[in-house]
């Protein structure tokens, strides 16, 4: 019996050797993956979030200027010009705050503000777009002219 208990005395260690390396080699391989992942993954923004956030603020200081001229010189509709600009404006400001989400900076409000909440904050501005919107949208296709059946007129 001793000799029978001593085999399973050694075949237990040996078998907790072998666990005990499996486990190393695991650790070893999970680092290694780990790594190699690290690498792949895009780099950082190589802007500062100062930078993004002035580069925002200048997109949003054109569409604040824009907003204080409508309110002075009082009209129904944007140029091509200004509905560029505003287009311009959302996507450059889309991107930033994109960014600054990638890259862990997005602190939020009061402070971030999305493009939506960016824009509510300029009624002038985002009534004479969504009429200068509308009003391209009716040259484009004559059905939806000033016709009182028309789907644009009803959703109004």
């Amino acid at each position: 019996m001793t000799i029978f208990s001593v085999f399973v005395i050694f075949l237990l260690f040996f078998l907790m050797a072998g666990l005990l390396v499996f486990y190393f080699q695991t650790q070893q391989s999970l680092r290694d993956l780990t790594e190699q992942v690290g690498k792949l993954q895009p780099q950082a923004s190589m802007r500062s979030p100062n930078a993004i956030r002035l580069e925002r603020a200048a997109h949003q200081d054109r569409l604040v200027l824009m907003e204080a001229d409508l309110n002075q010189t009082p009209r129904d509709i944007l140029t091509e010009a200004e509905l560029k600009q505003v287009d311009q404006a959302r996507d450059a400001i889309k991107l930033c705050n994109d960014e600054l989400k990638h890259t862990g900076e997005w602190i939020g409000l009061p402070f971030d503000f999305e493009w939506t909440e960016m824009f509510n904050r300029m009624p002038t501005l985002k009534a004479r777009y969504a009429a200068s919107v509308e009003s391209l949208a009716a040259v484009d296709n004559p059905s939806l002219s000033g016709d009182p059946r028309s789907t644009v007129t009803r959703q109004k």
